[in-house]
């Protein structure tokens, strides 16, 4: 009987139980994804870097988001 009841005690009562478990197990999944997320997002930015380093890249790159121009370019913004 003291055993039951101890079983039942640790099982539901107590500050590590069940349910506790069962969150730590979820956050510990989302936790996965989250690096997993994190991990794909690096390759891509490393990827990016990689191209960065490429001066026509650069270029395009700067003149389409920052509009910055070469010389003897004129710039219109179309929205």
């Amino acid at each position: 009987m003291t055993g039951v009841l101890f079983a039942v005690w640790i099982s539901f009562f107590d500050s590590y139980n069940f349910i506790y478990h069962a969150k730590l197990i979820s956050q510990k999944n989302d936790y996965k994804k989250e690096l997993n997320r994190l991990k794909t997002a690096t390759v891509k930015n490393n990827e990016f870097i990689k191209q960065l380093q490429n001066p026509e890249f650069s270029g395009k790159y700067a003149r389409e988001k920052f509009l910055m121009k070469k010389d003897g370019e004129d710039i219109f913004i179309i929205e």
